[in-house]
């Protein structure tokens, strides 16, 4: 994971040089004035490149693999986690976790 932007500020004056180094189009285009953001580069398990963006004001994200467009959904200041709209959940790596309730092991049947 490589940190592009981190907890930046966008103002009148550093918007147009700040957009420069968001790839994503559509994450580009959501970039506003007022808002303070965040952006990283990854590449998953699989070796696809992606960009996730963070907004810490609106509390929103959005995570693209490949030239593909980007899921939005909420970010999680406390867990790091984004939630996409469709329901996956994402860090800042780019890779997809499961919710804890996910990860538990099976329980056996009690013998009887």
């Amino acid at each position: 994971m490589k940190t592009i932007l981190r907890h930046v500020l966008i103002t009148p004056r550093n918007y147009p040089r700040i957009c420069t180094r968001i790839v994503p189009q559509d994450q580009r285009e959501a970039v506003r004035p007022g808002i303070r953001i965040s952006h990283y580069a990854f590449t998953n398990q699989h070796g696809q490149p992606g960009y996730l963006i963070i907004s810490h004001t609106t509390r929103r994200a959005g995570i693209c693999f490949g030239e593909g467009r980007s899921e939005w959904g909420r970010w999680d200041e406390e867990t790091g986690i984004s939630t996409t709209d469709g329901g996956r959940l994402y860090n800042r790596a780019g890779e997809e976790v499961c919710e804890a309730r996910d990860q538990l092991p099976e329980q056996e049947e009690a013998p009887r």
